[in-house]
């Protein structure tokens, strides 16, 4: 897949990252810290799970099915949901830092294999590539309904039923918690909804546009700005500009590629 510069740019790190534990057969935990970060377990260079604060995981998704129960085909098609969802999830923030923690492979072991990492970058890269022209962030804005959309709150089906969670105080992550539906179909619903009128961003909430640049290298000018405090889905997705890492025992000013324990800044 070929991806948008900004997008390749955000992902390449998490990209190398993946890769080197694959090739390493890594066991331990990749942290990354961020809005929303997160981490991501490996067993043997194999993906395991991946938790964050950004969308709901495992638990949060099986509650949502309410009595049904959890057989052994609906448990792998909700760890596998929840893995793929929480790598997006990650991805469609913002990108500060990882390092990685080493752990007996025993901790991580399971009747689950796991996932290959350049299966679940592929899958992240897929789902960031499908919401580039979306225009808002999953976390930083802010959702209202319009006179369109309260009429359509009183109907029946998913869409509705999102609709009468919207009150102008929750952004999409809050959403797909309050519904126990993954981040990213909540995402996609959100800007369907956009397109057809039925909810907004309130101004204070709204994009922050950048001026147009002729520069080369530099981001579409209809995408934000890669800065705190902007937003917008791909407001996280280009890389921030080069800074220097703070002076640290764990900070690492040169990335070693090898998995073990260290900090890293991405630039």
């Amino acid at each position: 897949m070929q991806l948008p510069v900004p997008l390749r740019d955000t992902t390449r790190p998490l990209a190398t990252a993946l890769t080197h534990a694959e090739a390493g057969r890594f066991s331990g935990i990749l942290r990354i810290t961020g809005e929303p970060g997160g981490d991501i377990r490996f067993a043997g260079g194999r993906v395991v799970t991946v938790t964050t604060g950004g969308a709901p995981g495992f638990d949060a998704l099986d509650r949502a099915g309410g009595d049904r129960p959890l057989g052994a085909a609906r448990a792998r098609l909700l760890r596998m949901t929840a893995t793929v969802d929480g790598a997006f999830a990650i991805a469609a923030g913002w990108i500060d830092r990882y390092h990685w923690i080493d752990a007996d492979p025993e901790m991580f072991a399971g009747a689950d294999p796991g996932y290959e990492p350049r299966w679940l970058l592929d899958e992240t890269e897929r789902r960031l590539a499908a919401l580039i022209h979306a225009g808002f962030s999953p976390y930083r804005n802010l959702l209202a309904l319009t006179e369109i959309g309260r009429c359509a709150a009183d109907g029946d089906g998913a869409a509705a039923a999102l609709l009468r969670l919207v009150d102008g105080t929750r952004s999409c992550r809050e959403l797909a918690f309050l519904l126990g539906r993954p981040l990213y179909p909540v995402t996609v619903e959100v800007a369907r909804l956009l397109a057809g009128g039925q909810v907004t961003v309130p101004a204070r909430h709204a994009t922050d546009l950048p001026p147009a640049t002729g520069r080369t290298g530099m981001v579409d000018p209809a995408l934000p700005r890669r800065r705190r405090g902007a937003s917008g889905i791909n407001d996280t997705l280009r890389p921030r500009p080069p800074q220097a890492a703070p002076p640290s025992a764990t900070a690492a000013d040169v990335p070693d590629p090898s998995p073990r324990r260290r900090t890293e800044r991405i630039p």
